[in-house]
């Protein structure tokens, strides 16, 4: 038998049990609705939320301020790690119990449970269509259905290349965040400084190609999937780009084989020790930098990345079916990404904010940063995001991201591997993968 997770069919013929057993006075949703099945609130009793969000995300910071602020709401944090966070919501929504009063959602996990928008709340019920002006577009529209607003918007990530500008500068390179921009235009460009970076500092250009593949990757129209959800990686142009910049740095010898997801404590030293010369991230990889390489303070800085940029993470907090106290939940998501709770956020961890109303903050455009040479990165954050181009990662992009990722690393690593066979047979396992789900 599949699992609850992975059977389609199964898992729509269990919903309709659940919806059954609900209008048989047995679901865990109808505490949350009247008799006309509409949300309903506790009716001025003190209520508990609970809010399920990953390590990273903050929200524990500010969350004694709103139970301060709101005598009758008191969110509960359960502070999960990023992938647990998900799948334990995929599993309390097939087996119809057990979910949250309020879920954070990824952006690379978004599409996945937007296939089911009757799980969640439609936010407009609440209001929510008066809050879309204040955030960017793009981010307002990535967790909408048809005109469903199944989610409110939290921090973005814009692409940028951080930098150390004291290898930068001993290499005879560019070093100056302005200059760094302007000289380093394109992806060629930036080959031609590793080459540079490694044959007079020693250092590696970036951790390991695939960074430079994931970069290049956002940066297309398109990612793994088109709109009606068909894989396009063997057709998609920008992919393929991706891989062959991938390959260049590779044959180049430019760029490690550092593993972030398995050999954390490897790469952290190799960051840490000036083994690893740059860091295409979001604007949260300040604090990943500053976390991993803590003796390196003062000598990074951040530029705009060649070629333009792309949004690396960012996500969304949602409503339930399942929770008690709909309105309340709603009362505190909006409280939470709201534009000011967003900049306070940004001031505590980095994460930067997706409302635009903040971005003349004094926090943003005077607040410069130590580890980072003064730099008053959130001017560069900001500008950034306004050039962001958004592609729709579909249901399935994180089992097709893990497989390729986790296939390129071997290769990465075994310079033996031809990387066109063995990224065509990665995807061969990502069609087969997905047909069995």
């Amino acid at each position: 038998m599949k699992s609850l997770l992975n059977g389609k069919s199964f898992f729509l013929v269990l919903l309709s049990l659940v919806l059954l057993l609900s209008a048989c006075g047995m679901g865990g949703g109808d505490a949350a609705k009247s008799a006309d099945g509409t949300a309903k609130s506790n009716d001025g009793k003190k209520v508990q939320l609970q809010m399920w969000f990953w390590q990273g995300a903050s929200f524990e910071k500010i969350i004694p301020e709103f139970n301060k602020t709101h005598p009758n709401i008191e969110i509960i944090p359960q502070i999960y790690k990023w992938e647990d966070s998900h799948s334990k919501l995929l599993t309390a929504l097939s087996a119809g119990s057990g979910a949250p009063d309020i879920a954070m959602i990824d952006i690379s996990q978004i599409d996945q449970f937007l296939k089911y928008p009757d799980k969640f709340y439609d936010l407009n019920e609440f209001g929510a269509k008066g809050l879309a002006k204040d955030y960017l577009e793009w981010k307002w529209k990535q967790s909408m259905v048809g005109d469903k607003q199944l989610g409110l918007p939290t921090d973005i990530g814009p692409m940028v290349l951080y930098y150390r500008q004291d290898l930068f500068q001993q290499a005879g390179l560019p070093f100056e965040p302005n200059d760094v921009a302007a000289k380093i235009k394109n992806w060629d460009d930036f080959l031609a400084a590793g080459k540079v970076l490694k044959e007079k500092t020693g250092t590696n250009i970036l951790s390991n190609p695939y960074e430079l593949y994931g970069a290049i990757r956002d940066q297309g129209n398109e990612l793994y999937f088109d709109k009606d959800d068909k894989l396009i990686i063997d057709t998609n142009a920008q992919v393929k780009k991706a891989l062959e910049y991938y390959k260049k740095a590779h044959q180049m010898g430019i760029a490690g084989s550092f593993d972030q997801k398995n050999a954390l404590q490897e790469y952290s030293a190799a960051l840490n020790s000036g083994k690893i010369g740059t860091y295409i991230s979001a604007a949260w990889g300040r604090g990943h930098v500053e976390t991993r390489a803590p003796d390196t303070k003062g000598k990074w800085r951040a530029a705009k990345i060649p070629e333009g940029t792309g949004n690396m993470g960012g996500s969304f907090l949602t409503v339930p079916k399942q929770g008690k106290y709909a309105k309340e939940a709603y009362t505190a998501i909006s409280w939470l990404i709201s534009p000011q709770q967003q900049l306070e956020v940004f001031k505590l961890s980095g994460n930067f904010p997706s409302a635009p109303s903040v971005y003349g903050d004094k926090a943003i455009t005077e607040q410069g940063y130590e580890f980072w040479g003064n730099q008053k990165l959130g001017v560069l954050f900001s500008e950034v995001a306004k050039e962001v181009k958004v592609q729709r990662k579909g249901p399935d992009y994180q089992t097709v991201e893990t497989i390729l990722s986790d296939g390129m690393q071997a290769v990465t690593v075994d310079k033996s591997k031809d990387p066109d066979k063995e990224f065509a047979a990665l995807i061969e396992k990502a069609k087969a993968k997905l047909k069995n789900k």
